[in-house]
């Protein structure tokens, strides 16, 4: 494909990591200047990966923002431009822009803005393979079939002397989740977990909290017996995916890190409870998802009226079980390609 190209990126950091087999297969076909729109962090999160030429920031949803964007497109006009959020304000975005030819998924009553659209399946599919879907619709070769990040020696030097005191062997845990409570392993088993790895590892445990998590860090802290081995270090998107990148293995509810720690080769062991697993299924001989299977599961629900019964089943004896099996079979840092 030749001519100015756009793609507005996804807004969670799961699917922006589950974009990457898209977006390398976009890269690899388009001859033109190709562009990316979207969070700022996103530059961090593909450094070192050379999947686009430019980024333009569009951060909020105030429609000053969306406005001015639009103005700036019109300006460089753009032949192509690719929706991956299903927003009806990002098809806006692009109509509003000029951008000649519109392509996404036809839902939130949007089809009038794009010009050409992608039915939704009706069943529930992986978002990986939904993302590249779009490759086959653009007659683009699928050069990928799961995520992959990199860490550049920039990144790696700009950790070592912010963090010089974190170094391996150590594991991570990463406690939050910004979809809804329903997703969070109970803090008690967080801090049971560490207390088991400390006692039977005798390794660091860092928790690496986002900005509204800082407090249920510090009570999972407070709760575990062996609290030296436990730090929590505030760290932002660059700095989050060169520590995990470093670990020793990550545990992880079902949210965004999860998908750096499997992208990363690090072996990731995801505390899966409501969530149907179908939609963020890939490749990955590191990824170990971890759930009870209860009656009501999966609800796909944000909050949980019947006390998390899917998420408490699983004891931290279990998760730690499975950590156990992993590393002992030598399997700690298996390569993961998927190019």
């Amino acid at each position: 494909m030749t001519g100015r190209t756009i793609v507005l990126l996804p807004n969670w950091l799961g699917d922006m990591v589950m974009a990457i087999p898209f977006l390398y297969s976009l890269r690899r076909s388009v001859s033109g200047e190709l562009w990316f729109c979207g969070k700022q962090k996103a530059i961090h999160l593909y450094n070192g990966l050379n999947l686009f030429d430019r980024f333009l920031p569009l951060e909020g949803k105030e429609i000053w923002e969306l406005l001015e964007v639009s103005f700036f497109l019109r300006k460089k006009d753009f032949e192509l431009g690719i929706v991956l959020p299903h927003s009806f304000r990002s098809a806006l975005t692009l109509f509003m822009g000029a951008v000649k030819e519109r392509i996404g998924y036809e839902k939130n009553l949007r089809g009038i803005l794009l010009s050409r659209r992608l039915k939704v399946e009706t069943r529930v599919e992986p978002t990986v393979e939904h993302y590249l879907r779009i490759a086959d619709f653009l007659g683009i070769k699928r050069m990928a079939n799961a995520p992959f990040l990199a860490v550049t020696e920039d990144e790696e030097r700009c950790f070592s002397d912010a963090y010089g005191e974190i170094v391996p062997p150590y594991c991570v845990f990463t406690v939050g989740a910004k979809y809804g409570p329903s997703k969070c392993w109970p803090e008690e088993y967080y801090a049971e977990l560490a207390d088991i790895i400390a006692d039977e590892m005798g390794i660091q445990i860092y928790i690496l909290p986002d900005g509204d998590e800082r407090e249920k860090a510090e009570r999972i802290k407070d709760m575990a017996r062996k609290r030296d081995l436990i730090e929590i270090k505030y760290l932002n998107l660059r700095d989050l995916k060169v520590c995990i990148s470093k670990a020793s293995f990550l545990v992880s509810n079902d949210t965004g890190p999860r998908h750096i720690g499997s992208s990363l080769c690090v072996p990731t062991f995801v505390i899966a409870g409501p969530m149907d697993e179908t939609y963020t299924r890939y490749p990955s001989s590191v990824t170990t998802v971890i759930n009870s299977h209860v009656p009501c599961s999966p609800c796909n629900k944000k909050d949980c009226k019947r006390g998390q019964e899917c998420m408490r089943k699983i004891e931290p004896k279990m998760v730690f079980e499975k950590i156990r099996e992993f590393i002992g079979h030598g399997r700690s840092r298996p390569g993961c390609g998927s190019i």
